[in-house]
């Protein structure tokens, strides 16, 4: 079927600041044919640079939406959805806008068995591809994470050992008892301590 109009809508400037803001932080559409999921990008943004400026982004629409349809028999097989980006609403400045949404669909026929139809969605991420999860990003900050407790943890050890070989020092030379305790001997029997007005607990 070759492009058909889908309905006509005028967005006011909410509406407008909605779409805008859904455009700037990659939003996409969802939806099921024949229980069969796809996805697609409402929008686009554009970034133009100009010599001695800040840089300037404009937010445009998608206002068409194209269906690749493949059928065998009288089942659907697969189907893929694309937006043209020739076909598109400036939505950066103005307090209205008038958008006619339309859609087209192309249909094809393939050999492929429907018991075999999710295949496809087994081998593919079901996400836009620069939404997917950024694999490399968290394992890099699981290893920092690793990184700066054996870090810490070796300098806990070093610290607790310089401790224990005082004190195994000062056993062997037979330290009196009324001696001042120094490092965490002198607060380990705090945790025996009963706090101030206790009763409030």
């Amino acid at each position: 079927k070759e492009s058909e109009a889908l309905c006509s809508k005028t967005l006011n400037e909410k509406e407008l600041g909605k779409f805008r803001q859904a455009v700037k932080d990659d939003y996409y559409f969802q939806m099921y044919y024949d229980d069969l999921p796809i996805w697609g990008f409402i929008g686009k943004t554009e970034k133009i640079l100009r010599r001695g400026a800040k840089p300037e982004f404009r937010y445009y629409l998608f206002t068409h939406v194209h269906f690749d349809i493949s059928y065998n028999g009288d089942r659907i097989i697969e189907i893929n959805v694309s937006t043209d980006p020739l076909r598109t609403v400036d939505i950066t400045d103005g307090d209205s806008a008038t958008v006619d949404f339309s859609y087209s669909v192309k249909w094809k026929e393939t050999t492929i068995p429907y018991a075999r139809r999710m295949e496809k969605y087994s081998r593919y991420s079901f996400l836009p591809q620069h939404l997917e999860i950024h694999w490399f990003s968290i394992i890099n900050s699981c290893v920092t994470v690793l990184l700066l407790t054996g870090f810490l943890a070796t300098i806990l050890m070093r610290v607790l050992k310089n401790d224990f070989v005082k004190y195994s020092r000062e056993d062997d030379a037979g330290a009196s008892d009324d001696s001042e305790e120094t490092g965490w001997k002198y607060i380990h029997g705090d945790v025996f301590r009963f706090p101030p007005m206790k009763s409030l607990f």
